[in-house]
């Protein structure tokens, strides 16, 4: 318990205020619903129960480039988005999550390469074998602009080894990570404390069906 409140105070923490990169454990703006103030809060008690779940049956992770602005920045869990709060719950948490967003109630936020994420997962029946995670965790974004999402400068990228380090010692066990994505994958090349199990083609920009057969091959054949 102790990790993982030092990893959650990492996240809070995150990098320092920008125009550029939102925390969705620290930062608030008017997409968040009422009372905006205490919803990083509910985020930071989402992924507490996400990681919960999955302290002593996870096997691997899956790291990808960033959290996007419909995804992660809602639920503060990485690749999920409150579409699979709605959908898939039960594959998500072991208790109920809180959605964040203002009008969740009538529209839900939904990120494609989250229903991409959790439809393989449930295909294989694996999703509590799986820790989803980014390079950089945060919501790097077009400057003033919060509702884009950018590619994190690997000075950003950086800035997210603390976080996994803090992530990866939640757990009493060793997790093989694979890289989804080319930041990933460049960043755990930079990190010689962490080894590459495998690359997986990022599911956006046209990566879906990609993602699907190298998930299917280095993942989902082992679950």
């Amino acid at each position: 318990m102790q990790d993982l409140q030092r990893f959650l105070a990492i996240l809070e923490e995150g990098p320092a205020n920008s125009s550029e990169v939102f925390n969705p454990w620290r930062d608030t703006d008017e997409r968040d619903h009422a009372p905006r103030r205490a919803t990083p809060a509910l985020r930071r008690e989402n992924l507490e129960a996400y990681l919960d779940a999955r302290r002593l049956s996870a096997r691997f992770m899956l790291m990808g480039e960033a959290p996007s602005h419909r995804g992660c920045r809602f639920s503060g869990i990485a690749f999920c988005s409150e579409t699979e709060f709605a959908k898939k719950p039960d594959l998500v948490a072991h208790r109920p999550l809180k959605p964040t967003s203002r009008d969740w109630e009538t529209k839900p936020q939904r990120e494609r390469s989250a229903a991409v994420l959790w439809d393989e997962m449930e295909r294989a029946g694996c999703a509590y074998e799986i820790v989803l995670w980014n390079a950089f965790p945060w919501h790097p974004h077009a400057q003033g602009n919060p509702m884009t999402n950018r590619r994190p400068r690997p000075a950003e990228v950086a800035e997210g080894r603390a976080a996994l380090r803090a992530l990866l010692d939640c757990f009493t066990h060793r997790l093989e990570i694979f890289a989804v994505g080319k930041v990933a994958q460049e960043a755990i090349a930079r990190w010689p404390e962490v080894e590459n199990a495998g690359y997986i083609r990022h599911p956006s920009m046209g990566g879906e069906a990609r993602f699907r057969e190298g998930f299917r091959s280095l993942v989902g054949s082992r679950a």
